[in-house]
Parts: structure tokens; C-alpha cells; sequence
């Protein structure tokens, strides 16, 4: 969702949530809670008003498996598609001695070089940095923390679709998956609130 959320900046807003639910594994498990959500997230295109459709799912529910996270990606438009396969890397390895194994960059370098800690140049360690060197700079008098709205970092601006997605979807499965409109002040991009869609 935050990918979406991010590269549609400026060019197109959710509009409509519906939700769906998986439930057994974590009830018996004395979990009041849904195995799997999956989200169908209805996009709206600023400059036509066009459609789009998207859908997200997660589950925490799952076997195990050759990661600790499936995370599959897929956008298809009219100009092209993106097939990502973010737990694989695209690496696999099979040897006589280890069999077949994926090789799977984690969300750090864990192992050190020459001795020393040498995680420093993953993404998990940067987004902090980055996040660090912001305060910072707001502290200072340097920055304004609506100098990073521009996309840079995360921050309440540059999250609100993100958020009114997900709240879209818990209302969604609480509805009994009633479709969830997202609604905002006319043409603008940041929401001010939501309802239940209401059939004509």
C-alpha cells in the first residue's frame, strides 16, 4: 500500500475500500483476529478521473517456507507490467552439498567484515539515518518537517492515503465487507474522512 501510496503521489487518490477476511488458524487459537485481509482498493486518476483497481493482501498465517516473508509485487497498466518477487531477489542456488536454497538478501548485512559491524549500508539501517538526520536538521532550526513531504521520508502527509486505506479496510470487515468510501475536499489528495459506500 505505501508503494502505491508513493508512486502515485500527485497523480491518483483511493477513493473506495473492500475487504475481505480469512479467520480459523487464529481463532482456535484463542485470536480474535483474521488469518488473512485482503484489500480491493479502488484508485481514481486526478487529471480524468479514470479507474484503477488494486489489491493488497497480508497474512501472518502461513507455513513455513523458504523465507520469513512472501512478498510479491505485481502492477500491470497499459503501458507495461512490473513482476517483483521481494523475498527471492531473483537469486536462487542449488549445490551437491546444500541442495537447492534461496539466496535471500535480509533487511541487513549481519555477518561483519574485518571483524566489524558492516550493516550500515543496508536500507533498514539508512531509513533510520535518514530519519535521525531529519530531526536533526528540524531541531536545529536548518529544516521545517514539512520539508520532507516532497516523498524523501515518511511522514503523517505522505502517509494519510496509506492510513485511510487500512482504517477503510478494518471498517470494511467490521461491515461485513461493505465497500468503505475514502472522501476528500473536492479534487484534493489528503483525506478528511470516511463512509460506508452507499448503493444507488
Amino acid at each position: 500500500i505505501d508503494w502505491s501510496e508513493w508512486t502515485l503521489a500527485g497523480i491518483a487518490r483511493p477513493i473506495r475500500v473492500t475487504a475481505t477476511g480469512s479467520t480459523g488458524v487464529a481463532h482456535a487459537k484463542g485470536m480474535p483476529t483474521e488469518d488473512s485481509i485482503t484489500l480491493t482498493v479502488q484508485w481514481e486518476n486526478l487529471n480524468d478521473k479514470t479507474l484503477g483497481c488494486a489489491v493488497y493482501t497480508s497474512s501472518w498465517v502461513a507455513p513455513k517456507s523458504d523465507v520469513h516473508s512472501q512478498q510479491r509485487f505485481f502492477y500491470m497498466g497499459t503501458g507495461g507490467e512490473i513482476n517483483v518477487d521481494q523475498a527471492h531477489r531473483g537469486c536462487t542456488v542449488a549445490t551437491d552439498a546444500t541442495g537447492f536454497g534461496s539466496v535471500n538478501p535480509l533487511f541487513m548485512k549481519y555477518t561483519p567484515t574485518n571483524g566489524m559491524f558492516s550493516g550500515q549500508g543496508s536500507y533498514g539501517v539508512k531509513s533510520f539515518e535518514k530519519f535521525i538526520d531529519a530531526c536533526r536538521a528540524v531541531n536545529d532550526g536548518k529544516s521545517a518537517p514539512s520539508d520532507f513531504d516532497d516523498g524523501s521520508l515518511a511522514t503523517v502527509h505522505t502517509t494519510l492515503q496509506g492510513t485511510a486505506i487500512l482504517q477503510a479496510g478494518r471498517q470494511s470487515l467490521d461491515g461485513d465487507g461493505i465497500p468503505v468510501d475514502i472522501l476528500y475536499d473536492g479534487d484534493g489528495h489528503e483525506p478528511i474522512g470516511m463512509e460506508a459506500h452507499k448503493f444507488a
